[in-house]
């Protein structure tokens, strides 16, 4: 569930690199050959946020900073003062509400704001798509994932969503939906991007990592919003990269979490031993087809770009997980934060 198209950062100078190498801790100004010390864990970590967004050139408020932070500040008013005195505003600037790494430049606000833009006629559309998901067999929830669930949209880019499932009946569940991505919407996936389906007995995450806690607490309930609500509580482990991040709250009226007639009746066919051998099948063939597709592969990496289990199902072309967390460590290194920043990645 990739936020953006992954973009590489500008190569640093001579000047710049051995100033990083004065010692930790000490990230540059934006004067060459002169550095300050980030003393106070607020503003390091504050930096750690800003760092992880600026690999995709996103902007970000002080209370979005405050919900990524790794650490407990007192309140985004708090981050705004920090991010507006010595020696932070050395690092970091400021403009209608945004902040951002002075090395950036502030154009990535004016895109940002264009992304929004585009981002609200989007979510109208993944809306009306979310409302057709939600009457295919077994489908059991429906999140936003992906740029979108951000809050923008690259022109580039697609709409993404998670399909929860029940037990198993998901690799039914998702050949169909596939097949009528494939034959009525003629395999566009722009607007019907279908990588990430997960029964819904079965929400918690094995990897740990600060990308897959990003994506899991930015998703978006289309369909059943409680359901996103015990995928959260099925992840505790979230909190350990985001402790100020709070779920927001379920205001999603009873009647409206209703199963639709129509789905349940096309559902019956698929019930008792019937459905389980034709689950199983189906997640054999699509073995095979990610295997024929991806020679190139080793197991293990087709394995983690194309889980194949009763469980859980993904279709990543790119390695975008591995991508992120290894430019945003290198960040960190260049910074001198990576020592006494959180691991990266954990066993579940």
């Amino acid at each position: 569930m990739p936020f953006q198209t992954f973009v590489h950062p500008r190569q640093q100078s001579a000047t710049t690199t051995a100033t990083h190498r004065v010692h930790r801790g000490t990230p540059p100004t934006t004067v060459p050959g002169e550095f300050v010390v980030l003393e106070s864990r607020i503003q390091q970590d504050i930096l750690k946020v800003l760092l992880y967004f600026d690999i995709f050139r996103h902007p970000l408020t002080c209370e979005e900073i405050h919900t990524y932070l790794p650490s407990h500040p007192s309140s985004p008013s708090l981050i705004a003062n920090e991010c507006r005195s010595y020696p932070m505003n050395a690092l970091i600037g400021e403009r209608d509400g945004f902040y951002y790494l002075r090395s950036q430049g502030d154009a990535c606000i004016a895109i940002r704001q264009l992304k929004e833009r585009r981002a609200r006629t989007w979510l109208r559309i993944a809306r009306v798509v979310a409302s057709l998901i939600r009457y295919f067999p077994f489908v059991r929830g429906v999140f936003l994932s992906g740029e979108l669930s951000k809050g923008v949209a690259s022109p580039e880019g697609d709409i993404d969503y998670v399909i929860v499932t029940s037990e198993r009946r998901l690799w039914i569940c998702r050949t169909l939906l596939i097949l009528f991505k494939k034959i009525a919407l003629l395999d566009s996936r722009k607007f019907f991007c279908l990588n990430h389906f997960v029964a819904e007995q079965h929400l918690a995450v094995e990897e740990h990592n600060r990308y897959t806690a990003m994506e899991l607490i930015t998703l978006k309930p289309l369909v059943n919003p409680p359901l996103l609500e015990r995928y959260h509580a099925d992840n505790p482990w979230i909190a350990d990269y985001f402790p100020n991040w709070i779920p927001p709250a379920n205001q999603v009226p009873l009647a409206n979490l209703r199963r639709p007639w129509f789905q349940r009746f096309i559902e019956i066919p698929f019930h008792g031993a019937i459905g389980d051998a034709l689950d199983r099948l189906l997640m054999s063939l699509w073995r095979i087809i990610w295997q024929r597709k991806h020679p190139e592969l080793s197991h293990r990496e087709r394995e983690r770009r194309y889980a194949c289990t009763p469980t859980l199902s993904t279709a990543y072309g790119g390695n975008f997980l591995e991508l992120i967390l290894t430019e945003y460590e290198s960040r960190l290194q260049t910074y001198g934060l990576l020592e006494n920043a959180l691991p990266l990645r954990q066993s579940a």
